[in-house]
């Protein structure tokens, strides 16, 4: 087959969360298992169209995200007549895809359910307090716009469209499927559950179950939604009773509750009576996360909501201490606790008792970290994920050649 994938987030130019990990694993993959594949992709620093390993990436300078949909649509369709792609995988979030699909109405489309933005507005605007609402929406009044949360405001009517008119839609995980269905209606035919693919490296793979470091690491962006807040309530509870413990945040700061602070400024000013007890670091190449990994014990992603966490992954694949959250995605890949540790959001009491058993207990931890290991390596593999991928895009491809050219996306 002939496939294209449309998203902003591309490594090493756009690596800004999951997306961009999701479409570089599944995208190499799917080109070693002898497909002809092509990324259209977001960048901050060049327009370049370049052949790396197996697959072919056109990356485009897009100062803003919201234009990158506009951006990227004629240089897809331009490929498009010179190589006639079989199929198109755009991500939910932000409908990234949407311009080029109504520039090419015939082309089958699938929309895997990473989180859409108004999915993710609604869990963080779940968790700000009401008078920070009021000036989001007093500002938005004020530049003529609808608030964001708002389940109707253009970019989340678009999204919602995006996704009927797509021919295939994945969900990631059982979380995700159920709660994008209900909220955006979607007719469940169209509907598989198809994990993301994930082949760990040699050097996350080496990393010694045994480690004594007394570390605890978070990573990921340091936002609201991601339960940085439960983790900072934590931490000295766990000093009370654990005082060599250190805690690392490593990650990008988003808001935070107090609109003149980041978020990272904000967890150093709620922990600053144990700052010689806590870090915070910038992001990390990929390349770094195994060494990031091999000098920390557990890993703590206590997400208000979460999907499908390559953070998570990574951390298992290390073999180390994971504690994770009830809500989403992660419930599951931690195989409902039988790998890891599962606490409840905004519970910093459970959260502190969980950090608080591993840590004290080594051999419960390597246990856990050797089974999570044996996970990732049985259930994400690119055996096991790569023929269902082909199956979904095989469906979208049936379906669209049933149905003929779409109508216009964007009409209601």
């Amino acid at each position: 087959m002939k496939i294209a994938f449309i998203s902003y987030e591309y490594p090493p130019d756009t690596a800004d969360g999951g997306i961009a990990t999701y479409v570089q694993q599944a995208a190499t993959l799917l080109a070693q298992r002898g497909h002809h594949v092509e990324v259209f992709a977001a960048s901050r620093q060049r327009t370049c169209s370049t052949q790396e390993q197996d697959l072919y990436v056109h990356r485009l300078l897009t100062p803003d995200r919201a234009e990158f949909p506009r951006l990227v649509a004629p240089v897809f369709l331009q490929r498009h007549r010179e190589v006639n792609f079989d199929v198109l995988e755009g991500p939910d979030y932000q409908a990234e895809a949407y311009e080029a699909v109504r520039a090419a109405p015939n082309i089958p489309f699938v929309v895997r359910l990473h989180t859409p933005n108004f999915l993710a507005r609604r869990v963080r605007d779940a968790q700000l307090p009401l008078w920070r609402r009021a000036r989001l929406r007093h500002r938005a009044v004020r530049h003529g716009q609808k608030p964001t949360w708002n389940p109707y405001s253009e970019l989340h009517r678009i999204e919602r469209i995006y996704l009927h008119q797509a021919d295939e839609i994945v969900g990631i995980s059982e979380a995700i499927t159920n709660l994008v269905t209900k909220m955006a209606h979607l007719d469940q035919s169209r509907i598989h559950r198809i994990p993301n693919p994930y082949v760990p490296s040699q050097e996350l793979l080496h990393i010694p179950l045994d480690t004594c470091t007394h570390t605890i690491t978070f990573h990921g962006r340091l936002q609201l939604r991601k339960g940085v807040l439960d983790l900072a309530k934590a931490i000295p509870k766990v000093l009370h009773r654990f005082p060599q413990a250190r805690f690392r945040f490593v990650g990008r700061p988003l808001e935070s509750p107090c609109p003149t602070l980041d978020m990272r400024a904000y967890l150093m000013r709620q922990l600053w009576a144990w700052r010689d007890r806590v870090e915070f670091h910038d992001p990390v190449p990929l390349q770094q996360i195994p060494a990031l990994l091999a000098t920390t014990d557990l890993c703590v992603f206590p997400s208000l909501w979460e999907n499908f966490p390559y953070v998570c992954l990574e951390a298992m694949a290390a073999g180390r201490g994971v504690i994770g959250s009830y809500a989403g995605g992660m419930k599951e890949i931690l195989a409902n606790g039988e790998v890891g540790l599962l606490v409840p959001p905004n519970r910093p009491d459970r959260l502190a008792q969980a950090i608080l058993k591993l840590l004290q207990n080594p051999s419960l931890r390597s246990e856990l970290g050797a089974k999570a290991r044996m996970r990732v390596l049985q259930e994400y593999s690119a055996e096991r994920i790569g023929p269902q991928l082909e199956a979904s895009y095989l469906r979208a491809i049936a379906r669209r050649r049933q149905l003929g050219p779409r109508l216009d996306l964007l009409v209601d």
